[in-house]
């Protein structure tokens, strides 16, 4: 379920990758956006959303008291890269995309405890209709991501991405699109065992919430938030990391081979982000200072 949150939580800070808008709006509206994402997998009861509320507004305040500032940091310190003269390759633009990750990485330490209360606050009908809920959205995730022909989904692959591009540059130039296709020839196949990852992740969290109400619950839910790529292969990790560095290459020549136009657009956008970081900023609470445990 938490999962959800990152669309609104990191945004940007997959760089380039992760198209969005309305941050601000989005963000300043979390506390009743987020318990209505939540509704599509449980259905929670007065008492349960009365807690969802109390630990999202502590959370919240967490969050914007100690997180988007240095995400404003992240992103002034990547517009200051793109107006340098010296051309971009991945290793240039990795850096950035590894403090994205740790931020993601603290955001998941923050929400264990609240997590872990919610989940233990379900009763069995709950955790039973949130396994239905992610078998039905399994199904819909194969449905967009494994059916039809080899053709049709690279296809599908190459007009995801462009989509996402454009929000950063505009649109793109033959010369472009020609290099999202030779970057979506490159990838190495990972998306049957991203699925069965995924489904794993979901059957240890639901086995988990048949113990909730144990010692070590909380522990049991630490490891699935924080430490989720655990389980994963050999073969898939090296295979991610191909494709992850493969994905840095194609950011890194579209950056360098931008018009003054499209280079105005990204800027802008970053820019933009920045901003709504910086004005989204809140003070620390008064009094004693919020964990983030």
């Amino acid at each position: 379920m938490f999962a959800r949150v990152r669309l609104f939580l990191l945004g940007v800070l997959s760089l380039f990758v992760v198209a969005g808008c309305g941050v601000r709006l989005a963000y300043s509206q979390l506390d009743w956006l987020v318990p209505w994402y939540l509704s599509d997998y449980v259905s929670f009861d007065r008492e349960q959303r009365r807690l969802l509320d109390a630990r999202l507004a502590d959370r919240l305040t967490w969050h914007c008291s100690s997180q988007l500032g240095p995400y404003a940091e992240l992103l002034g310190d990547l517009e200051r890269r793109l107006v340098e003269a010296a051309p971009l390759d991945a290793a240039a633009l990795d850096p950035f995309l590894q403090r994205g990750e740790a931020f993601w990485q603290v955001l998941m330490e923050a929400l264990v405890p609240d997590a872990a209360q919610m989940f233990a606050a379900l009763d069995d009908a709950q955790v039973a209709e949130l396994a239905a809920a992610f078998a039905r959205r399994n199904t819909e995730t194969r449905k967009t991501f494994l059916e039809g022909s080899p053709g049709q989904l690279h296809s599908a692959q190459i007009e995801r991405m462009e989509k996402r591009l454009r929000t950063w540059f505009g649109r793109l130039q033959p010369q472009q699109r020609q290099r999202v296709q030779a970057w979506s020839d490159a990838l190495r196949p990972t998306t049957t065992d991203w699925l069965a990852h995924r489904e794993r992740w979901q059957t240890g969290l639901i086995d988990a919430l048949g113990r909730r109400h144990e010692a070590g619950f909380e522990l049991e839910v630490r490891r699935l938030l924080t430490a989720a790529e655990s389980d994963w292969s050999a073969d898939y990790r090296a295979d991610r990391a191909y494709n992850r560095a493969q994905t840095l290459a194609l950011l890194a020549d579209l950056v360098n081979d931008a018009t003054p136009a499209q280079r105005q657009t990204l800027l802008g956008e970053l820019a933009g982000w920045r901003a709504d970081f910086q004005r989204m900023a809140c003070a620390p609470p008064s009094g004693p200072a919020l964990a983030a445990h």
